[in-house]
């Protein structure tokens, strides 16, 4: 008997699998690079032939001829007016601006102090100065015209001096003594000032100059010279107002503290002297 014949199973046919493509392998972007804005620099050869760039001067070298000029122009301007007071040629013109002041009434110690201010500057002598304001204006208003003159003329000179002299110093002053002086003078400008305003040791002009030169601070340059002229400010003040009246007690405490402040001058000289043979012996060791 026949069997009928049974077809095999029949398996599933599945789809082939879609095959992606190869990524190709991926390069990174770089962005342009913007154009250089400095120039080319020259080539070696181009600079061993000479071509460089010469080689800027040091710095600080262009204000030094300036800084020397102010200088001369303040020693020239010193040295002119020391040799026409010596010579006498202010004692004419003194004479002539007490007359002038004598006449004004009112306006006279206003006049005066500006006078005083101008002759301080111009190296004239001070003592003669105050004892004319006592002679003229009595010693309250005499004290006082001098004494605002007398400052004014103190920061007028210092002034210029600083202007004129100071840079020269300040550059050149290196890291000997001088430059210690000057060092000391800045940190203890106020005594050194108020010392020296206090007793006669060195002429009054001469003092404004030279601080002007020096390191010393303006504040205390004035604070020290307002306070240190009153003393000698109110005798001469008193010896000009009591001449004419030898029996006042305004001329005989005048003459009292003239001695003083002369015994005074003599003592800080000496103490002077001592401290700047401290100073230089100090100064060798090192």
């Amino acid at each position: 008997m026949n069997h009928p014949s049974v077809p095999p199973p029949s398996t599933p046919q599945t789809s082939p699998t879609p095959q992606t493509p190869p990524t190709p392998p991926s390069t990174p972007r770089t962005s342009p690079t913007p154009p250089s804005s400095s120039p080319p620099r020259p080539p070696a050869d181009a600079a061993a032939a000479g071509d460089a760039v010469p080689d800027a001067a040091p710095a600080g070298a262009g204000s030094a001829r300036p800084a020397w000029t102010r200088l001369v122009v303040l020693v020239v301007l010193v040295a002119v007016l020391a040799s026409w007071v010596a010579l006498g040629g202010g004692a004419d013109l003194l004479r002539d601006v007490r007359q002038w002041v004598d006449s004004l009434g009112l306006w006279g110690p206003v006049v005066f102090a500006v006078c005083y201010a101008l002759a301080v500057t111009a190296l004239l002598p001070g003592s003669v100065l105050t004892a004319s304001a006592g002679a003229l204006f009595g010693l309250t208003l005499g004290t006082a015209a001098v004494l605002v003159g007398a400052t004014a003329g103190a920061a007028l000179s210092f002034g210029l001096a600083r202007w004129l002299g100071r840079p020269v110093v300040a550059r050149y002053a290196g890291s000997g003594r001088l430059a210690r002086l000057d060092s000391y003078l800045t940190r203890r400008g106020f005594a050194a000032v108020l010392l020296v305003r206090l007793v006669p040791l060195f002429p009054f002009s001469v003092i404004n100059y030279g601080a002007g030169v020096a390191g010393v601070r303006f504040s205390s340059y004035l604070a020290a010279t307002a306070l240190g002229i009153i003393p000698g400010t109110v005798v001469y003040t008193g010896l000009g107002g009591s001449l004419g009246d030898p029996a006042s007690p305004v001329l005989w405490i005048a003459l009292g503290g003239l001695l003083v402040l002369s015994a005074g001058g003599w003592w800080a000289a000496r103490l002077v002297r001592s401290r700047s043979g401290e100073f230089t012996g100090a100064a060798g060791s090192r």
